[in-house]
């Protein structure tokens, strides 16, 4: 042992630290010589040793410096925080030792010496180390690479450690020049901070990378991909920096095995059975294959296959990577084919749903109430028959009134429909007959009460009407007696759910798994070919539900097989080299038609994962209904007020439709002389022609016009109403005005509007002046309406902020033109 060791030191002593990394003859580090045994001993003198056997920078004398950090740092300096794990401390600890320990192994077979048992395994320790921290400097870079072919790489790849100051790369001004290499070279930066310039001679706009980072002189490809590399024309160290050399020869020897590899590859891509049109067109594809079969499957293939299966193999690029880990490419998924040789690929991505308000059921919106008639009255009597009248009120507010039928009795014919805004089952409708009494308080005929939930559309039948017992006589169990009943038909107005008073519903499922691809299955062929048809076919798997669906960030991430390896290879192919590869197999047509049908069986799988997710939201949201206290049968739909500012904006340049229906108690005539009433509607400021009434000949105090028609709404803030008694050789007397606000009709209208004697006189009548009306708005579409809200809100925020800054601008300063218009608006 003595003897051989003092041999091998005799043999080392010549050699430079670095002389065996590049393979490149007549290189000396830095004119120094000293065996690889003492380079710890030579390392505390001088910190500059560079990793390699040097360059033309290495001449230098900012190299000959000290660096301000040693290869090893003392326990404790530079720890980071209990806790947190420093990405390049491991990576700085484990490449000094190997490449040391790489050297001695070079060295020995060199000099045709066994590599003892402990220095091949501490090698080979230290490369598992180093290829596992080194992959996280670069991921898409070192996932082109599996275990064999990244020990390769890096036996053969130059590494550089590099003193604060020296200028990496440059023109023959910095003397840092790089001789002429046979192929490509870049850089990879594993520790440090570099400053790179445009200009060789070191000037210009500087740019700082930082660990992770590939730069060079000129763009750096692997095979059809880019690598994200920066482009200098010289490079600086701001600190201590170690760094990677990307050359061809050492990616040659890394990739050794494609030689010999690529029929393996073709083989692959044949057997793929998305791919079985244009690589198998003659054979049966549902049947069988024995060994045999295989054996001859080169015989059976044509040649433009053949062809083409070969040039594909020469650039198909291998993805390496563990289960959970994502492929990384430099491109969109989109644009490239994907093939699992091993593992299992998943296809990841966010499913979002939105509730569809087209697909939902019509709500009921509007009740059309039509009093037939009433029989039986309580009240009447010979010398005083009833003068009836039927108020019909549902919920707390809305309510209609019938007119006054003048002696008509106990069993009056009334045939009037009114119309009442509907918004819940809960709601109850309650019609009382009053008789009308011209001198005094009108009197009470009867109430009758009927939820909502028991009168269905088209419901034809009667109310009984009750009222209290009259007399000193009464018994505690009935309070009431019977007062007659009252008939009546009962039909909805069904609109659309509207964005306007409902935000859809929307949920989200991030990461979710959409696919699981096996050994020869393929992804990414049916977007290249179909374009986006494949992803709207895939979206449409939420067709038959009330949910509309899309899909977004996916992407293809490493999955975890039960009791197999974790690891999983695929190879990628780009867009245009598949494109060329169909077209040369001459089967563009077939394989079109295939992808066709493999997309609707993706589609199969993603309607199971939504309804699967739908089925679950729907439970989340009934469990959430009940805690609230709600039944589970009938979940509260919560209906939004619609913005008053917004509905201008958006609905500008729309036309409502306004019915008037009737009205009632209006003042001024007389017994010779009966009003002829009519209305004239118009938003206010309006400059359009306004919505008039048929005039009513000696229609009273009550008339009924049932009048219907389109006014255009251009953002005006309130409808003006006003009716008036025509005169034929006079003018018109103004009878009352009413005014309905934005805030009113903006959801819609139906009701009684307060009419208002003008000029502030008092009425002569103790009954309020009104007049029944009705609003309705077309519909407006989901987007529009969402788009114009959205806008609406960013300007009324910029408004509020211009009109504030113009309150408190003091008098004389100036203000912008834009804020004193936004102001003034």
């Amino acid at each position: 042992r003595r003897r051989a060791r003092k041999a091998l030191g005799a043999l080392l002593a010549p050699s430079a630290s670095g002389g065996a990394a590049s393979g490149e003859p007549g290189a000396a580090m830095n004119g120094r010589t000293v065996s690889l045994p003492d380079l710890v001993t030579e390392k505390k003198r001088n910190t500059a040793l560079s990793l390699s056997e040097g360059f033309a920078g290495a001449k230098h004398e900012g190299a000959l410096f000290a660096t301000s950090q040693s290869w090893c740092p003392r326990p404790g300096a530079g720890a980071p925080i209990v806790g947190e794990r420093d990405p390049g401390a491991e990576l700085q600890k484990v490449l000094p030792s190997y490449y040391r320990t790489r050297q001695l192994a070079m060295a020995t077979e060199k000099g045709q010496h066994r590599i003892p048992r402990k220095l091949a395994n501490d090698l080979r320790a230290l490369e598992k180390a180093l290829a596992r921290e080194i992959r996280a400097v670069h991921p898409l870079f070192f996932q082109r690479f599996d275990e064999a072919q990244l020990d390769r790489l890096l036996r053969s790849m130059p590494f550089l450690r590099l003193s604060a100051g020296r200028w990496l790369f440059g023109s023959e001004t910095l003397g840092a020049q790089w001789p002429p290499a046979a192929g490509d070279r870049a850089f990879l930066l594993l520790q440090g901070r570099i400053t790179l310039y445009p200009d060789p001679a070191g000037a210009g706009e500087r740019t700082e990378i930082y660990r992770g980072d590939v730069f060079g002189e000129k763009r750096f490809n692997l095979g059809d991909e880019s690598m994200r590399n920066y482009i200098a024309g010289s490079a600086h160290c701001e600190d201590p920096c170690i760094v990677a050399v990307l050359q061809t020869a050492s990616l040659e020897a890394a990739y050794a095995d494609r030689a010999f590899g690529n029929s393996r590859i073709a083989q692959t891509w044949r057997k793929v059975p998305s791919l079985a049109r244009i690589c198998r067109p003659d054979e049966d594809l549902n049947a069988s294959v024995d060994s045999t079969a295989k054996d001859k499957e080169e015989d059976h293939e044509n040649g433009a296959v053949a062809h083409a299966l070969r040039d594909i193999s020469k650039v198909a690029t291998a993805c390496h990577f563990n289960a959970g880990q994502e492929l990384l490419a430099n491109e969109p998924w989109e644009d490239n084919v994907f093939v699992v040789s091993k593992g299992v690929l998943e296809v990841r991505g966010d499913i979002t749903m939105t509730e569809k308000l087209d697909a939902l059921p019509p709500k009921k919106v509007r009740m059309r109430i039509k009093i037939v008639k009433a029989t039986n009255l309580a009240g009447d009597s010979i010398f005083d028959k009833l003068d009836p009248y039927v108020i019909v009120k549902l919920g707390d507010f809305k309510k209609f009134q019938t007119p006054v039928l003048w002696n008509v009795g106990a069993n009056p014919k009334i045939d009037f429909t009114g119309v009442l805004t509907f918004e819940s089952e809960a709601e109850e409708l309650t019609i009382t007959v009053m008789d009308r009494d011209q001198y005094s308080a009108d009197d009470l005929c009867g109430t009758g009460t009927m939820p909502c939930k028991s009168l269905p559309d088209g419901f034809s039948g009667a109310i009984q009407l009750t009222r209290p017992k009259k007399g000193i006589f009464k018994q505690e169990d009935s309070l009431d007696e019977p007062a007659g009943k009252v008939f009546i038909k009962v039909s909805y107005d069904y609109e659309k759910v509207s964005a306007l008073t409902r935000t859809p519903k929307n949920k989200s499922w991030k990461d979710q798994e959409l696919f699981a691809l096996v050994e020869q299955d393929s992804w990414g062929h049916e977007q290249i070919m179909l374009r986006d048809l494949f992803m709207r076919t895939l979206e449409q798997a939420a067709a038959t539900t009330t949910y509309m669906l899309q899909l977004s960030n996916l992407r293809l991430v490493g999955g975890a097989r039960r009791g197999g390896t974790s690891g999983v290879s695929v190879w990628k192919c780009g867009k245009s080299r598949f494109v060329d590869f169909v077209k040369h197999t001459g089967r563009e047509k077939p394989f079109m038609q295939a992808c066709r049908v493999s997309a609707l069986e993706k589609q199969g799988q993603v309607r199971d994962i939504i309804k699967r997710l739908i089925r679950k939201w729907e439970i989340e949201m009934a469990t959430t209904a009940l805690k609230r206290g709600m039944m589970l049968d009938a979940p509260k739909v919560e209906e939004e007020v619609v913005d008053p500012n917004a509905f201008r904006i958006a609905y500008r340049g729309y036309k409502a439709h306004i019915s008037v229906r009737n009205a009632l108690n209006l003042t001024g005539g007389g017994f010779f002389d009966k009003l002829d009433p009519y209305a004239i509607l118009r938003f206010r400021g309006s400059k359009q022609r306004p919505m008039r009434t048929s005039v009513l000949q000696d229609a009273g105090s009550d008339p009924v016009w049932d009048d219907e028609a389109d006014l255009l709404y251009n953002g005006e803030t309130a409808l003006e109403i006003a009716v008036w008694d025509y005169d034929k050789y006079s003018a018109d007397d103004l009878i009352g005005t009413g005014v309905l606000q934005v805030e009113n009709f903006c959801n819609g209208f139906e009701g009684m509007v307060p009419l208002a004697v003008p000029g502030g006189k008092k009425s002569k009548s103790m009954k309020q002046m009104t007049i029944t009306i009705g609003i309705q708005w077309p519909r407006l579409e989901q987007t529009v309406a969402n788009h114009s809200f959205t806008d609406v809100s960013r300007a009324m925020r910029s408004t509020a902020e211009a009109g504030s800054r113009a309150r408190r601008a003091p008098a004389g300063e100036n203000m912008p033109c834009r804020d004193v218009g936004r102001a003034s608006a």
